[in-house]
């Protein structure tokens, strides 16, 4: 049974405000996989949530005086009503010091404050997480967009990697879009935390590639930053053919960056959140978190079919590589 407008909306509020069980949370994150306007509203409120916990609202001015001076007002307009209780006669027992504690209060207070540590650091990290994690699923989102852009100007094609030369690294797509002037602002390839970096140009990268290779993929890995991007496949001729826009919706395309000793064949998740799984963006734009390094139909999305941080052997074999991979 389709869902309805106002359910699908609290689902959307509900993964926001993380508040939902495991069952609407996989819902809600389903839905917006699906829906590719799902996954704006989402982007859409979740950054209007982050500009309201960033922009405190201030009280008016001189609020405190003029609540006082109201009150005064009032007492005097009322003092004739006013019933008048005698004040306490001063207690005999001495006033409060730290002398007066013992050995038994203070470790009470300790057991007390450590208790209620315990219970709000937790809670504090993960929440602290669960904000870095969406963060850089609207960056990465925003990367999607420029993506597409960049593939409907360019014949459905991606930013391509190619076999050698000054684009033959997986961090060169950001070059390709920079320099087409399709890099939204306030987006990078950094997840979360944006770190000003010195983009190089087309020519810079020519120049490094034919005199330094050494620093030409030091300068890539930088310039991919956190996240991997599609080596693309080895065609049935032998030819390495980049990602298309045309070929679905489904595939992935950027992801967070993969381990670095991925290619000695090491499993894991990305380093990025804490080993928890990976912010992935797929072809049609939407963007999930996922658990598992590999896609329903078991492809790892970080190493090739010969288990290798390599272009894939096959359309269906789709690698994501780090800023200094070659395919």
């Amino acid at each position: 049974m389709p869902e309805s407008h106002e359910s699908v909306e609290h689902l959307l509020v509900g993964l926001v405000f993380n508040c939902l069980d495991d069952a609407e949370r996989l819902r809600a994150l389903a839905l917006v996989a699906a829906d590719p306007s799902l996954a704006r509203q989402l982007g859409q409120l979740t950054m209007a949530l982050g500009n309201l916990e960033r922009e405190p609202i201030l009280p008016p001015a001189n609020l405190a005086q003029r609540a006082i001076a109201k009150v005064t007002r009032a007492r005097e307009a009322d003092s004739a009503t006013i019933i008048r209780i005698p004040k306490a006669p001063p207690s005999a027992r001495p006033a409060w010091n730290w002398a007066t504690w013992r050995l038994a209060d203070l470790v009470v207070a300790a057991g007390v404050m450590m208790v209620a540590g315990m219970v709000a650091f937790p809670a504090i990290r993960q929440a602290w997480v669960r904000q870095r994690e969406v963060a850089c699923q609207n960056n990465m989102r925003g990367l999607g967009v420029a993506m597409n852009d960049y593939a409907s100007r360019h014949n459905n094609q991606y930013p391509q990697i190619t076999s050698r030369g000054s684009s033959s690294a997986a961090g060169t797509y950001m070059v390709s879009l920079i320099e087409k002037g399709l890099l939204p602002d306030g987006h990078h390839p950094v997840c979360a935390d944006p770190i000003p970096l010195a983009q190089p140009n087309r020519s810079d990268l020519e120049r490094l590639y034919r005199n330094d290779l050494e620093r030409f993929n030091r300068t890539v890995r930088a310039v991919g930053g956190s996240y991997g991007y599609s080596l693309g496949h080895i065609n049935a001729q032998g030819q390495l053919e980049g990602p298309r826009r045309d070929q679905g919706d489904n595939h992935p395309l950027l992801a967070d960056k993969g381990p670095r000793t991925v290619g000695t064949g090491a499993q894991g998740n990305s380093p990025n959140h804490g080993g928890r799984g990976q912010n992935v963006l797929f072809s049609g734009g939407n963007v999930s978190f996922q658990t598992n390094r590999k896609t329903p139909d078991g492809d790892d999305i970080y190493l090739n079919n010969h288990g290798l941080p390599r272009a894939g052997i096959s359309s269906s074999d789709r690698v994501l590589g780090a800023g200094d991979d070659h395919p």
